[in-house]
This record gives structure tokens, C-alpha cells and sequence, in this order.
């Protein structure tokens, strides 16, 4: 597996990933949505939530899981000024449950867009 992460969101205090599989493609030939993280940084500590889709950890070696950590741990502790210390939390949920939903229209219409083209930018197929 050959993580790539795209940074979705960022402010001052927190960010969000979307992780990908390069070693795997989607429907569309691109890269294979893993899952996601939520960062919120403070002054002391890194607090992550990290989701791993189920459909995708059920196939996993062992100690695939722990290295995704670790990978993404170097990635959010590293930079200079950001606190070495964290709290991670791991799920994995399934995919299909996965849900999002907004009040903001601009990201309505780019779900809808995606619906149209049969695609969401979680990687999810639209019935």
C-alpha cells in the first residue's frame, strides 16, 4: 500500500485528510478513497480522529493498520511548531454508511454534481 494524503480542508487550528490507496484504483481508475482524518491542534496536543473504511481493513495484512498510524502520526507531528504529544482515535466504519450533509450550498451542488456523475468524492457509487 502507497498512502497518499490530500488535504481537504484547513484552518488555524484544524485540518482535514482524504486518504488514498495508489496501489488501487477506484471505478474511475483513480486512486482508492481509504478513509479520512480529522486534525485539531492546540497549544499542547494533536487530536486526531482517524476513519478507516471497514470494506478496506478486511482485507488488510496484519500490522497494516499500525503503520497507516505511524505513517500519519510522522505526518502530523512533524512540522516545526506543531506539539509532539496526540490523541488518536481509530474507527472503521463501512463506507456505505458513511454519510455527508450540509446547510452549505456550494458543497450541496458539488454533492449533487456528484450524484449526477454517479461518484462522490468519498469514493462512494450513488444508487
Amino acid at each position: 500500500m502507497r498512502l497518499k494524503i490530500k488535504r481537504k480542508v484547513r484552518t488555524s487550528s484544524s485540518e482535514q485528510w482524504t486518504l488514498f490507496d495508489l496501489d488501487q484504483a477506484d471505478d474511475s481508475n483513480g486512486p482508492q478513497n481509504i478513509g479520512k482524518v480529522d486534525l485539531h491542534y492546540d497549544s499542547e496536543m494533536v487530536y486526531a480522529t482517524l476513519l478507516i473504511w471497514s470494506e478496506l481493513t478486511e482485507t488488510l495484512e496484519p500490522g497494516t493498520i499500525q503503520a497507516i498510524i505511524e505513517d500519519l502520526l510522522d505526518e502530523m507531528i512533524e512540522p516545526i511548531g506543531v506539539p509532539a504529544d496526540y490523541s488518536l482515535d481509530y474507527f472503521s466504519p463501512s463506507l456505505e454508511s458513511y454519510k455527508f450533509l450540509t446547510n452549505f450550498e456550494e458543497l450541496e451542488e458539488d454533492e449533487e454534481e456528484e450524484k449526477e456523475s454517479g461518484t462522490s468524492s468519498n469514493g462512494n457509487r450513488w444508487p
